[in-house]
C-alpha cells in the first residue's frame, strides 16, 4: 500500500464499482478521494454521483473506510514515535492470553470456545468500553441463547444492536447460513465420519 494512503475501501452496486481512498498529502492534511467505474459503459474511473438508493452502501462502505483509517493513522503514529503507549490496556487485549476468544481459539481449538466467544470472532471488534464478546454475549440474549433463532434474525434486525452495522450483521447472518446449510446436509457428513479409519 502506498504510504500516502491511510485506508482504502471498495464496493460494488450493481454494474458500477466504487473506490474509496483516504490519503495523507504532503502537507499532512487528509483527503477523499473518490471513483467510480461503470462497467456497464467503460472500463475508465470516472467521476463519483451517489443516487439515492446507494446512499445505505456508500455510507457503510465511508464507515468501514474511515474504521481502518484510524488503525493506519495509529499505527503510523506508533511507527513516527508519536504516540506513547497506553498505562491501562482496556478490552480484551488487557485479557489474559488464554481467555482472549483468538489465543483461546489457536490454544485449546474451537470445542473449547464458548458461542459468544465464537460469535466475538465474527463481530471482530468492539466499541469503547463494549468488547466484542460483550457485543456477542448482547446478540444471543437477543435470542434467549438460541442459536436456532439467531439463524432466523435478519439484517434489521441484528443491527437494531448498538454496535452491529451493516457488516457485522451480515457477517453473522453468513455463518448462520452456512450452519442451516450443513445441518441440512448433516447425515451425509455424520455417514462419512463413521466409515473413516
Amino acid at each position: 500500500m502506498n504510504n500516502s494512503i491511510l485506508a482504502q475501501e471498495d464496493f460494488s452496486i450493481g454494474t458500477r464499482h466504487f473506490y474509496l481512498d483516504y490519503r495523507l498529502a504532503v502537507n499532512q492534511s487528509r483527503y477523499l478521494n473518490i471513483a467510480c467505474v461503470d462497467y456497464s459503459r467503460d472500463s475508465e474511473r470516472t467521476g463519483l454521483r451517489v443516487f439515492q438508493s446507494e446512499v445505505a452502501p456508500f455510507v457503510e462502505g465511508i464507515s468501514s473506510l474511515f474504521h481502518h483509517a484510524t488503525h493506519r493513522e495509529i499505527d503510523f503514529e506508533k511507527q513516527a514515535g508519536l504516540m506513547q503507549p497506553s498505562p491501562t490496556v482496556n478490552g480484551i487485549k488487557s485479557w489474559e492470553p488464554e481467555i482472549r476468544p483468538r489465543e483461546k481459539l489457536m490454544m485449546q481449538g474451537r470445542e473449547m470456545m464458548s458461542d459468544a466467544e465464537l460469535l466475538a470472532m465474527l463481530i471482530c471488534a468492539g466499541l469503547p468500553g463494549i468488547t466484542a464478546v460483550d457485543l456477542a454475549e448482547t446478540v444471543l440474549k437477543k435470542v434467549g441463547g438460541e442459536l436456532k433463532q439467531l439463524a432466523t434474525l435478519k439484517a434489521e434486525d441484528l443491527m437494531d444492536i448498538r454496535g452491529i452495522g451493516h457488516a457485522r450483521a451480515l457477517s453473522i447472518i453468513s455463518a448462520m447460513e452456512l450452519a442451516v446449510r450443513l445441518a441440512a446436509r448433516e447425515q451425509p457428513i455424520h455417514f462419512l465420519k463413521l466409515v473413516q479409519p
